[in-house]
């Protein structure tokens, strides 16, 4: 192949490669309160929250107090963060009353939450936590004189937290700059305590990206800070929806489903790509959260019924992928092809049954345009040791 060729190819793929939107991501300021003149009172929220966001690859956007404004921004918003308060000032009880309604709407639709030091104390009380005032006596700084553009102390990461995955260690430094903490239990798994066992971070255990952090990675002072902002963006492209309603996930929220992120690919091509009317996605396996969710052969450790579970998984990370392409499940015209790959033994016979969980999860989401060819083909090994893995091809509007 020679340099002009190869150029060309590359041009055709930069056109044909699916634009994506900036996510619309809300953050909740501060209030300064001007009794005396109230007409001056204040939203504030620090510059570098917005910068943050904008670096990440988001639009920040500040969301005032208005509660019957909650559930018309969130149609329009991808994200949300609750931000930090100034530390040593206790947060008004309307920015307070306020925020958790707004928190609790946002999980009712789907929304990626991303609590900040006061916002991840705030999210953890609405997943079931306890608000404490007074912090543990150590010789840890939580509320340095130094402020927030510097370390504080460490904080130590669970093994098997993202947050350990993004850093590459169990050990991270942290800045710091709050009074207050999260304790006890509730709807979320704690993964970073400091030395002294504060709450440090937190995974919601939610049908939605909820990740509260207690120190500021607005910052950015490390390279974690940085991913977690990233991750957060990501996760909100992904729910990235266009118009006010939409039919498929109306039906997805009935059968208690919701999309995934379209994931990025592991290797040296795109999730999905369109030429013309037609996208194809890539090779989708079975993961959840970004985590592959059971490895094994269909027929010898893994039943038909585990596998016609990794077929449905396996489709929703697809139209994760084609919904993102085609800017929504409204440009969808229809299905063109479903290929469907089975790991199983020599005598394995029943492909079509597995890959039939896929087939019918189309036909619910889609009952209108759900027809599509298909093929099931048993093999013996597939990547990352998934026991089923499918490749979708779907018609959509012209191209404007």
């Amino acid at each position: 192949m020679t340099t002009e060729t190869t150029a060309a190819a590359a041009s055709t793929l930069r056109r044909t490669a699916p634009a994506r939107r900036r996510p619309l991501i809300l953050l909740t300021p501060d209030l300064i309160e001007r009794p005396d003149a109230p007409t001056e009172s204040e939203y504030v929220v620090r510059a570098n929250y917005a910068a943050a966001i904008a670096e990440a690859g988001g639009i920040p956007m500040i969301l005032p107090y208005h509660s019957e404004n909650i559930a018309a921004a969130l149609v329009l918003a991808d994200g949300v963060v609750i931000t930090g308060a100034r530390p040593g000032v206790e947060v008004p009880e309307p920015r307070q009353r306020f925020e958790r309604q707004l928190v609790d709407e946002a999980l009712k639709v789907g929304k990626p939450l991303l609590g900040i030091c006061h916002g991840m104390q705030l999210i953890g009380e609405c997943l079931g936590g306890e608000f404490v005032t007074e912090l543990p006596t150590s010789e840890i700084a939580h509320l340095p004189h130094g402020g927030a553009d510097q370390f504080a102390h460490e904080v130590v990461l669970a093994p098997d937290s993202y947050l350990a995955l993004w850093a590459g260690s169990e050990v991270q430094r942290v800045n710091s700059l709050h009074g207050h903490a999260l304790a006890g239990e509730g709807r979320f798994r704690v993964v970073a305590r400091a030395m002294d066992g504060v709450i440090e971070a937190f995974e919601g255990e939610t049908g939605t990206f909820c990740l509260g952090i207690q120190w500021h990675p607005e910052y950015r002072l490390t390279p974690l800070d940085c991913e977690i902002l990233r991750a957060f963006v990501e996760r909100s492209a992904g729910n990235v929806r266009r118009g006010t309603v939409d039919p498929v996930h109306h039906r997805l929220s009935a059968l208690g489903l919701t999309l995934p992120q379209a994931s990025q690919p592991p290797g040296a091509f795109v999730g999905a790509i369109r030429s013309g009317n037609i996208i194809t996605v890539s090779g989708q396996v079975p993961l959840v959260d970004g985590r592959v969710w059971t490895t094994g052969i269909v027929g010898s450790g893994v039943s038909i019924e585990g596998g016609r579970d990794c077929a449905r998984l396996c489709l929703l990370n697809a139209l994760a992928q084609l919904e993102q392409a085609a800017g929504g499940f409204d440009k969808v015209r229809g299905f063109i092809r479903l290929a469907g790959y089975v790991a199983a033994g020599a005598d394995f016979v029943r492909h079509g049954v597995v890959i039939d969980g896929a087939s019918e999860l189309l036909r619910e989401l889609f009952p209108d345009r759900w027809e599509h060819a298909r093929i099931a083909i048993g093999v013996a090994s597939l990547p990352r040791g998934v026991p089923v893995e499918l490749e979708l091809t779907a018609l959509v509007v012209d191209e404007v």
